[in-house]
């Protein structure tokens, strides 16, 4: 298992209420393609702040690793919404673009 989940999990378990850890520990896991455990983290850490962008964004990404595109469709309309709402650019076009990619495959 990645080092980096090992510890994030770690400090995570130190101080479970820091939104910051949880963020990571999710990050880490999508980065070792953890998509579903990585899928549910982000979506905790949204439960906390609604208009985390970042994490809006990576979880439509896991959505799609996971071919639960409906669910990612949804995610990632709230991810351009809050990319706008906070001056984004980035995030907003590749929200955007997959956003794209999942219309196309209909």
């Amino acid at each position: 298992m990645d080092e980096r989940v090992e510890l994030f999990r770690r400090k995570l378990e130190g101080d479970p209420c820091n939104l910051l850890f949880r963020f990571s520990l999710a990050q880490a896991l999508f980065d070792e393609g953890g998509f579903s455990e990585a899928e549910e983290t982000f979506r905790l850490c949204l439960e906390e702040k609604q208009d985390w962008m970042l994490a809006l964004l990576f979880r439509g990404r896991c959505l799609i690793e996971l071919e639960r595109f409906d669910d990612a469709t949804d995610v990632l309309r709230l991810a351009v919404k809050a990319a706008v709402e906070q001056n984004h650019e980035d995030p907003e076009r590749e929200a955007r673009a997959l956003l794209e990619q999942l219309e196309a495959r209909v």
